[in-house]
């Protein structure tokens, strides 16, 4: 042990605020509370967090920053012989406890010969044990800080996060290495019984909660038996293609609820719609979404220092896995099947950087356009419903560009392709998306966000029209449908984005005298006016180029930022334009630390807000 290790103390941070609480404001204490993604999810969710410990002090620090009316610890909660030990006994009591316990040891990945004597922490009789078994069952015992501040506070609710492999903490399994018996894990769950407390384990993937970033983990909610089950049921909205509505999914289990190992999202259970039963895809988060394409890194053949030979292999065998995509996010080590296509979410963030973006220099962003493999395509014509949208936007719509006379409404719409009527000194001419138009003399063109004008007469008159679009096709060699023909085949291979036609977008002036002037607009805005120069340009996107189209020495490639790592953990951090609110600094691989080891705010904020539900109210 170091020096510094050893003189080390616990330090208590005070809150930079006296507090002072109404007689219904729920207050909440986290334990082992990193980065704080458990801490602002309940706050999201109404509770006061009233303070935080961990053993870690720049995640203090991190914490402290954004949430400074709480009261901090840095502080060894385990171990009594530690010179910075602090009981968790000792922490002020409060409604609801939150604690993200230590994965490391209980991940499959990470797991240590820990149980090589086939003895549990609670069989240990040798004084020597803990040196002889590694720190691995240490770090298991963070769980066992829950019984040691519900023993002596009780609060009303507990709220644990750790990977599913918690079930297995126990004896080695004869023959195996990683994998525990679940003796101690049910030990474990048995004294919450004896002190009052009644239980539901959760087993959540974040991708469901609008998280950039595929993250199965359970969740152990507790509550005291005089409280009310909350309802934690998760039944996301989802588009159901057999019922051609909005359904609340549910949870539905391939072999039933696992009582150990590991539990995945796609192996162990799946969605399905309580109607028909047919398996479903709630709207998900994806990658596509946290990536910086300001910055695609270096082409690969200018690198002033070439890739490793495994790297070159690794990124070749992506690059032939998405061939028809323009980017792919590869992993940074050998680990295969972890890559993915950017209209998926990250696989799941560790403590460390392990992934890197290969692309073609030219990415495109496309909101909400992936869907599992063998999924029914979401495309939808103006008819029909949209499809469940999440908090961020995620639905566009696609026109082709249409002139109509502003000024003169018995002037015709023309396509894209068609020419211009004889302009006049006015502005007289606008570009269309999708609107309702009139088809008669004395009426307004409206947007779809606008009302519609008062219809007069028999429906036979036809007073108003639709102009809209069709269906875009999703391969290329495909003929785009209107809204009145069927879709074309989608297959399993669905390539959502990959344009064949030139798809109009926008108009600029290519000179004027301010910057509004040559500002970009979208199509729906009035031309300004036309004059006999050539000034007028039209913003369009197309084809985007597939990696099965360039070498591979032409792609670009570069690691993953930080601030990607913590948007796609769920974090709202600084991005290009956008100033996020939580506060973070340090090194990259400190910042994905914290990142990696942190809870999804937004999976913290559901539970949250289901368990305030029922203590809302309530004396306390």
């Amino acid at each position: 042990m170091t020096p510094a290790l050893t003189e080390r103390t616990a330090e208590h941070r005070p809150a930079t605020r006296t507090r002072s609480f109404r007689h219904d404001d729920l207050v909440a204490v986290d334990l082992f509370s990193g980065f704080g993604g458990l801490t602002r999810g309940i706050e999201m969710a109404g509770f006061t967090t009233i303070m935080a410990a961990n053993h870690n002090a720049y995640k203090v620090e991190v914490h402290e920053a954004n949430h400074p009316n709480a009261e901090h610890w840095i502080a060894d909660l385990v171990d009594p012989e530690s010179s910075d030990y602090h009981s968790a006994r000792d922490l002020p009591a409060a409604d609801l406890l939150v604690a993200g316990v230590s994965c490391t040891n209980h991940s499959q990945a990470n797991t240590k010969r820990a149980y090589e004597h086939a003895v549990s922490l609670f069989d240990m009789l040798d004084p020597e044990y803990e040196e002889r078994v590694t720190r691995s069952e240490r770090d298991r015992a963070t769980a066992n800080c829950v019984l040691h501040y519900a023993a002596q506070h009780h609060p009303r609710m507990i709220l644990v996060e750790c990977t599913t492999e918690l079930q297995s903490w126990g004896r080695l399994v004869p023959g195996s290495r990683k994998v525990g018996d679940g003796s101690t894990y049910r030990w474990w769950l048995k004294q919450f019984e004896i002190l009052g407390y009644r239980h539901r384990v959760l087993f959540l993937n974040s991708r469901f909660f609008d998280v950039d970033q595929s993250r199965d983990r359970a969740y152990w909610v507790f509550w005291d038996k005089a409280i009310p089950a909350p309802d934690l049921d998760h039944r996301p909205e989802t588009w159901c293609q057999r019922c051609d509505t909005v359904v609340q999914a549910a949870q539905s289990w391939k072999t039933g609820i696992p009582v150990t190992g590991s539990v995945r999202y796609g192996k162990q259970y799946v969605y399905r719609c309580p109607g028909c039963r047919d398996e479903v895809v709630p709207p998900s988060g994806y990658s596509l979404r946290s990536l910086d394409l300001s910055d695609l890194g270096t082409r690969i053949g200018d690198r002033e220092r070439p890739l490793a030979a495994s790297t070159m292999a690794r990124a070749e065998r992506c690059r032939q896995r998405f061939a028809e995509f323009p980017a792919v996010l590869m992993p940074a080590k050998a680990t295969r099947g972890s890559e993915r296509h950017p209209w998926q979410p990250l696989p799941t963030q560790t403590s460390q950087q392990e992934a890197a973006l290969l692309s073609t220099g030219a990415v495109m962003q496309m909101a909400n356009g992936y869907e599992r493999p063998g999924s029914h395509c979401r495309a939808r014509d103006l008819s029909q419903p949209l499809w469940t949208q999440p908090a961020s936007p995620s639905t566009a719509v696609l026109t082709p560009p249409v002139a109509l006379a502003v000024a003169n409404f018995q002037g015709a719409p023309r396509g894209g392709d068609e020419p211009l009527p004889t302009q006049g000194g006015s502005e007289t001419l606008g570009m269309l998306s999708a609107r309702v138009l009139p088809n008669r003399t004395n009426g307004t063109s409206r947007g779809l966000g606008e009302p519609m004008e008062t219809l007069v007469g028999s429906a036979g008159s036809g007073g108003l029209g639709l102009l809209s679009s069709g269906v875009v096709p999703f391969r290329r060699h495909t003929v785009p449908t209107t809204h009145a023909e069927a879709m074309p085949t989608v297959t399993s291979e669905q390539i959502p984005g990959l344009l064949t036609q030139t798809l109009a977008v926008g108009w600029l002036k290519q000179n004027g005298s301010s910057a509004a002037d040559t500002a970009a607009h979208p199509l729906d805005d009035p031309m300004g006016t036309l004059t006999s120069r050539d000034t007028t340009a039209l913003l369009a996107a197309g084809w985007l180029e597939a990696l099965a189209t360039v070498s591979l020495e032409d792609c670009y490639f570069r690691m993953m930022k930080s601030r990607e790592v913590g948007r796609g953990c769920g974090f709202d951090v600084d991005f290009g334009q956008h100033q996020g609110t939580f506060k973070v600094w340090g090194s990259a691989r400190d910042q994905v630390d914290g990142f990696g080891n942190a809870v999804s705010p937004q999976v913290g904020t559901w539970i949250g807000l289901r368990l305030r539900a029922v203590l809302h109210g309530m004396a306390p």
